[in-house]
């Protein structure tokens, strides 16, 4: 089962890294006109769960996953967000819904679709971001860890 989980979040995975290899946002449905949008720097995936159907068979999947938005070294931790993604679908191969752990629709999709003045910001973040790799392959680590710390607590039964 283990080794099934782990091709189920690798799959999810290499599907997000389609979408955010432009760049991506992801924008969270607050509800009426209130929404969030997020410039990704980066949205891994943490690890997936099954979904049991009413038969005991699974139904699907939902997963965990960390975003880091542009700029999150300036920020700080409040530029992380931890996603549960559950009822994920593909609308297209740029453009993923899913709802969160707060019942938020949430969608991530390619810079593709925003205007050409993102894309500038996408391009000079991630010169930054090379000039820096060090510091931020350890931010990434640090950060990822503690999302995965997270995440694994709220899995827990209460």
């Amino acid at each position: 089962m283990q080794q099934e989980l782990e091709a189920v979040k690798q799959q999810m995975q290499e599907k997000i890294n389609l979408i955010s290899a432009p760049g991506s946002v992801v924008v969270v449905d607050l509800g009426g006109s209130d929404f969030v949008r997020i410039l990704v720097d980066r949205f891994d995936i943490l690890f997936a769960r099954p979904v049991i159907g009413a038969d005991g068979s699974v139904s699907g999947h939902y997963y965990w996953a960390v975003c880091f938005e542009m700029g999150f070294d300036q920020g700080g931790p409040q530029n992380i967000r931890l996603f549960k993604m559950e009822n994920v679908r593909e609308e297209r191969s740029d453009l993923f819904r899913f709802r969160d752990h707060r019942e938020y629709s949430c969608f991530i999709e390619t810079i593709d679709e925003i205007d050409d003045a993102k894309k500038a910001d996408f391009k000079k973040w991630r010169e930054y971001r090379k000039q820096n790799q060090k510091a931020f392959d350890r931010l990434y680590q640090n950060f990822t860890a503690e999302a995965m710390e997270m995440a694994l607590n709220w899995e827990k039964p209460v």
